[in-house]
């Protein structure tokens, strides 16, 4: 053989090699083969004209300035333009309609109001339509993975299974690329909860990691991978909450694993409210004698402040301090006619409202919605008094509204608690996206190459479900707190977790509160399932502490009980705090109302006049019940403007404040 023959034979074996080598190397995703996405800055920075911005990183604007790493500066709005000024009062920009910062180094970012985010930023103005006034709104440029970082332990808690965070990122990175071009792209609950650098975790950074590039296609397109923390024990459709055409990719199916594994109960909410709010004997012409005094009674249900709020947002009325309302009527959720995944759709409400015109003067007015959608009474008693459409109980009973129901969400597509039991229960994150988008393919989008794990995409049914179709959207609401982990089987994890810590908070259950108003004393009683510490707090309708029952108590499980002295506090509705904390540091903190109705004092008069008239209503062209005599003595019931409701032997009417002297 030749020389050169020999040449060209280690030439080719060296080729060989390298191209052998080079495919046992992992594929390593280039930066630039990562999407980009723009989001709005409004969940945490809500409406500001001036910002501090603080550059954790060398930057350089629009206009080529470059920025060093650990300035400080602030932006405002001066003469409707943007400026940006260094806190030493150096001019960076000014007069601008936007300004852009770019990173010198992927690693740089920038602290808007103290709170960190990766990537590049353009500023602009934002005018609020409903009010005119203009504010600063960052727009953050970053590639998808490293949103995700933002997204992921933001929408799940980054200690729950390993399983159910893969599961959770391929589902938020699906719906990122899918909604990546929304004009309203914003890091609030309308779109993906965004935090910036400040919740990343290194557990929700391994799920990013080992998926990196996974997304849920089908029919080659990007499906709408929307979730929600519960769905109640049953999926749902996206036509059925949303309306359009229902996608395929969805399916109504009974889901078992859907549960609080605390209380192995599936969310259960209710809402009670009383119809009749004020009296009907309220003197409307004069409403200046019992506006401030007179509350409804349930003057501090949230439902009911709720109801008011979307009174005025609706262009109802002007003021939430101007109107109180009388009766509901009606307030009900259409129980017979469900969707296919059983949830309401319409609803009724009737209800009378007055409107103060004036220092004296009321206006009665009737707000009457017929067979209207289920998403508007939501709206009015608010979406954290109605987590979900999944209502069971809908009645009236003894002149109360009773609406029961469980589940917090949609219920469309990943169930947040549903994909969590399923991880503990041993099920891949394969498996768990298969339940929830059952006609969906997982495909490594970035290399348009189908996953190797996922070359059967059939896996087993689960026992407990049968299928039909589902729907698309992301919810508005995010999943309830962590309380314990099962420890990842398949993957390394990034930080030490003690294996024989508890990590679940202990549960208090079975809260009761009974007063005795003789004696001064409320005793709240309540059930706790383990041994650890207590602290009890009373706070009043504006959320101040007015007494502290246990501050760190050592207990143990059972029932526990707490005595309150009421001797100095006055009739109305209190929420008791409490925080239960078990022997390796994890609680948990819950809230029940307790009601305070003391018996009024007996408040008695007596008979100025001759003869005193006594009618059945609070006007002089009322009926005369019966006439009283000159120092007769009554028992002053209550009063309406002018007139005491009073009773005397068996009979109770209305007499004229001029004519009873008070006893003391």
């Amino acid at each position: 053989m030749t020389s050169r023959g020999k040449h060209m034979i280690k030439l080719v074996s060296i080729m060989l090699i390298f191209v052998v080598i080079l495919c046992a190397i992992p594929q390593q995703m280039k930066a630039d083969s990562i999407p980009m996405i723009e989001v709005k800055l409004v969940n945490y920075l809500g409406n500001k004209s001036s910002i501090t911005v603080v550059f954790n990183g060398d930057y350089t604007l629009t206009n080529g300035t470059k920025v060093s790493k650990g300035t400080e500066a602030v932006m405002s709005i001066v003469n409707s333009r943007l400026k940006l000024a260094t806190k030493s009062g150096q001019v960076l920009m000014e007069n601008e309609t936007s300004i852009n910062a770019t990173p010198a180094h992927t690693d740089g970012n920038l602290a808007i109001n103290d709170r960190g985010y990766y990537g590049s930023f353009q500023f602009v103005m934002e005018k609020d339509t409903k009010t005119n006034n203009i504010y600063i709104r960052p727009i953050n440029k970053v590639d998808v993975e490293t949103y995700l970082r933002g997204v992921v332990p933001q929408e799940m808690p980054a200690l729950w299974s390993m399983e159910a965070l893969k599961a959770q990122t391929v589902a938020a990175r699906t719906y990122a690329l899918k909604h990546k071009n929304d004009a309203n792209m914003v890091d609030t609950i309308a779109k993906q909860v965004y935090g910036g650098i400040i919740g990343i975790h290194p557990r929700s950074d391994n799920a990013i990691q080992e998926t990196a590039g996974m997304v849920l296609k089908y029919n080659n397109s990007l499906i709408d991978a929307v979730f929600s923390a519960s769905n109640g024990g049953k999926t749902e459709v996206n036509s059925s909450v949303w309306g359009g055409t229902a996608l395929p990719y969805f399916a109504v199916v009974e889901d078992a694993f859907d549960f609080n594994p605390a209380t192995k109960d599936k969310f259960p909410w209710a809402i009670q409210l009383k119809q009749q709010q004020l009296p009907e004997t309220l003197d409307l012409n004069d409403a200046s004698t019992w506006w401030v005094t007179q509350k409804e009674a349930d003057a501090n249900n949230q439902v009911l402040k709720n109801m008011k709020t979307w009174l005025k947002n609706e262009g109802y009325i002007d003021d939430v301090n101007t109107v109180k309302i009388i009766r509901i009527s009606k307030l009900e959720l259409n129980v017979s006619a469900l969707t296919s995944g059983g949830r309401v759709s319409k609803g009724t409400v009737n209800i009378d409202y007055l409107v103060k015109t004036n220092e004296k003067a009321v206006e009665k007015k009737t707000l009457v919605l017929n067979d209207t959608a289920a998403s508007r009474i939501r709206a009015m008693v608010g979406i954290d008094k109605m987590p979900s459409y999944l209502v069971d109980v809908s009645k009236v009973e003894n002149g109360s509204i009773y609406i029961q129901g469980r589940g917090n969400g949609h219920g469309v597509g990943l169930s947040q608690y549903g994909a969590r039991n399923r991880a503990d229960a041993g099920q891949s994150y394969q498996q768990i996206l298969q339940f929830y988008f059952p006609k969906a393919a997982l495909i490594k989008e970035y290399s348009g190459i189908v996953s190797s794990s996922q070359e059967n995409t059939t896996v087993k049914k689960d026992t407990e479900a049968s299928v039909t179709p589902s729907q698309d959207k992301k919810d508005t609401e995010a999943p309830v707190t962590p309380t314990q982990e099962k420890k990842d089987t398949e993957a390394p994890v990034k930080i030490a977790i003690p294996a024989k810590k508890d990590t679940a908070a202990p549960v208090i259950s079975a809260f009761k509160a009974s007063s005795d108003y003789k004696k001064n004393r409320s005793k709240l009683s309540m059930k706790i399932n383990k041994s650890g510490k207590m602290t009890i707090a009373i706070k009043d309708s504006k959320g101040k502490i007015i007494s502290t029952l246990a501050k760190n108590k050592a207990v143990k499980s059972g029932v526990l009980n707490f005595d309150w002295n009421i001797s100095k506090v006055a009739n109305g509705t209190y929420t008791a705090e409490m925080t239960a904390e078990n022997l390796d540091g994890y609680k948990k903190t819950i809230k029940q109302k307790v009601s305070i109705q003391k018996p009024a004092k007996e408040k008695k008069g007596s008979v100025k006049a001759t003869v005193l008239n006594m009618r059945e209503k609070a006007t002089t062209a009322s009926k005369v019940i019966t006439r009283l005599k000159k120092k007769q003595t009554v028992v002053i019931v209550a009063q309406q403007g002018s007139w005491y409701k009073v009773k005397y032997g068996s009979k109770t009417g209305y007499v004229s404040t001029k004519y009873i002297t008070v006893l003391k």
